[in-house]
């Protein structure tokens, strides 16, 4: 029988070209510089891995929480806490994907030592709009050195040693600094300072908790004309109706039909306001959690301050979800609204309907997970964002007025056909010009020099069955995936766009004008006040930001709830509400400013103007 064997081995080693002794093996393995470190020191990490009668295939490094994939060893790094770290590298080998493993714990020793953060000012007395000098005072033992200095002001951001800031809101206001030392070691002071106001700062007019479940993500207030009412709602399915000076009107129960997923902390769409004072307002959120059976709704109902009451209700159809980051247009005989999933009666994502009965005048499918933005044109065309489906995406549909009914472009002949504007909003110009925030998925740009670019289209060049050319696209930073981020436009054509970390301005031929980093994380789309200024919402600090139009340069940051997800809206007397969460709560926020209303011959804010009906040019 073991005659039989070998000559079995015999005969495969024949026909693979192999000894009998030519066994692969594989031997994980790597040194470290030094076998204990300070915080702060340099940590080298050299692969010694061998192979006999194979090549090293992977080589997998797994160390302070991070796993990477690299023949060569790491680039060398620091840690910044001490403890006992396990290092683990995992070799395979390109014949018969053989591994091995090989593990070393290295200590980082911690002396205690820190520097210590300490600033103070003067004036000591703060006033907005007075300049106050910020002096690091922090002390390090002999030997070590402050090296680097974060400053925040509320949300603005600073790295000078002593920085002049400028406060433009008033109000009660964090101030921290944080220094490290040449070791590497870190510490951090905050202070709550006092703002006194003065004639042209942000501080808050009133504030106002408006349900008591329910989230706010990226729902936004909108105003009436006349900027006299407020309307807010929630993932609770609340519409509330607040006076101007903060007075609570009435509430409307927009969930009494059994619309799906109450509560949800999911996104909620922003009501709209007509001319004649009817507000628009779509709810139900159907994600798996949810009853298929169950369908959103669509609402009308009497605004001003006796009304409250509905004026129709429209089911949209089983399965369908409300979930868009915009609010229904309103034009001069219709509301259109986006859903996210279309309803399993006709499987269309984008809805028109009468704006005086409440019936369907049309419906189109777009392409699947659509919660973007859509606008009306006065000539009748209608821009609408499409959602990724399968991998890819298809720009912005323009459809196209046809008698009583809409042709909608193919998706070749799309608005930025092969980029993703899904969850963006878009904006439009006096002059005709559109521009659609879209997520690179590399049509244009690799995906590696951008994650967000810019296109701008001229609605008056674009033709029906025509491919239209972008007059340009413009990469931006900043990433604005599925966010309800979105951008605006002044009178002069310069568009401003909120990414995750950046507020952008780009000029009317496509340059970049100014990047400003946020300091958290922003929110929604920015807004345009009466004199040019740019406000955003960053939800990491709780803060409304004000930015100066030439440069960029934060220039006020006024701290309101913990959560500020939703897009600032500016009415027509310039009082700016935003809304948000504070103590668990969504709460609506009345800011007073130097402004006396929004940039009226601009697309000012989502929706273009405070009332949010996406129906201006």
């Amino acid at each position: 029988m073991k005659r039989i064997l070998y000559v079995v081995v015999a005969a495969i080693c024949l026909l693979t070209g192999c000894a009998p002794d030519d066994e692969s093996w594989v031997q994980a393995g790597f040194t470290t510089d030094k076998e204990s470190y300070e915080i702060g020191d340099q940590i080298t990490l050299t692969n010694t891995s061998t192979a006999g009668n194979a090549q090293i295939a992977v080589c997998k490094w797994e160390f302070m929480g991070k796993v990477m994939y690299d023949l060569a060893s790491p680039a060398p790094f620091y840690v910044n806490e001490g403890g006992e770290y396990l290092f683990r590298l995992t070799v395979t080998s390109d014949r018969g994907a053989i591994k091995s493993v090989f593990e070393k714990t290295i200590k980082i020793i911690d002396d205690g030592i820190r520097p210590i953060a300490d600033f103070s000012w003067s004036p000591e007395q703060i006033v907005a709009g007075e300049e106050i000098t910020f002096t690091d005072q922090s002390k390090v033992v002999e030997g070590r050195e402050i090296v680097a200095r974060e400053w925040t002001f509320g949300a603005i951001l600073s790295t000078e040693e002593n920085p002049k800031i400028t406060f433009g809101s008033h109000g009660k206001i964090n101030v921290s600094l944080t220094v490290t030392d040449n070791k590497k070691r870190k510490d951090t002071k905050t202070v709550t300072v006092e703002v006194a106001k003065s004639a042209g700062s942000l501080g808050v007019l009133w504030s106002h908790p408006y349900d008591e479940q329910g989230t706010v993500i990226h729902t936004s207030p909108a105003t009436s004309s006349d900027g006299q009412y407020v309307y807010v709602s929630s993932s609770n399915y609340n519409l509330v109706c607040f006076s101007k000076s903060g007075d609570q009107h009435w509430k409307f129960d927009c969930g009494q039909n059994n619309e799906p997923n109450r509560g949800s902390s999911y996104q909620h769409p922003t009501p709209s306001v007509d001319s004649d004072g009817t507000v628009y307002v779509a709810v139900g959120d159907n994600t798996s959690a949810a009853d298929k059976n169950k369908s959103a709704s669509l609402y009308a109902i009497s605004g001003g301050a006796d009304g409250g009451a509905q004026k129709w209700f429209t089911p949209i159809g089983a399965k369908s979800s409300m979930r868009p980051f915009g609010a229904p247009v309103v034009t001069d005989r219709y509301v259109m609204i986006l859903t996210n999933s279309a309803p399993s009666t006709d499987g269309k994502h984008f809805r028109i309907y009468d704006k005086t009965s409440g019936s369907l005048k049309y419906a189109e499918k777009t392409s699947s997970g659509t919660y973007g933005g859509c606008v009306g044109l006065k000539d009748g065309r209608i821009l609408v964002n499409t959602g990724q489906s399968g991998g890819r995406s298809y720009g912005t549909h323009i459809f196209f007025p046809n008698g009583g009914s809409w042709d909608k472009s193919t998706n070749e002949q799309d608005y930025a056909p092969s980029d993703q504007p899904n969850g963006s909003q878009l904006a439009v110009g006096a002059d005709g010009k559109v521009y659609v925030l879209c997520h690179n998925l590399g049509a244009k740009l690799p995906t590696t020099d951008t994650q967000a670019l810019v296109y701008c289209y001229d609605t008056k060049k674009t033709i029906k069955g025509e491919v239209p050319t972008p007059e340009w696209y413009t990469a931006v930073k900043g990433s604005n995936k599925q966010t309800g981020y979105g951008l605006v436009v002044d009178a002069k054509g310069v568009v401003y766009v909120a990414t995750d970390q950046y507020i952008s301005a780009i000029s009317s031929t496509g340059s970049i004008l100014w990047e400003t980093a946020v300091a958290g994380t922003a929110y929604g789309v920015p807004a345009i006040d009466n004199e040019g200024y740019i406000y955003y919402n960053d939800t990491d600090k709780g803060s409304l930001v004000k930015l100066e139009p030439s440069t960029g340069q934060a220039i006020a940051s006024l701290q309101l709830g913990t959560e500020l997800k939703s897009s600032p809206t500016i009415s027509s007397d310039g009082v700016i509400y935003v809304t948000g969460m504070l103590d668990g709560k969504p709460t609506l926020f009345a800011v007073e400013g130097a402004a006396t209303g929004y940039a009226a011959n601009a697309w000012s804010q989502m929706g273009g103007n405070p009332s949010k009906n996406g129906y201006m040019y």
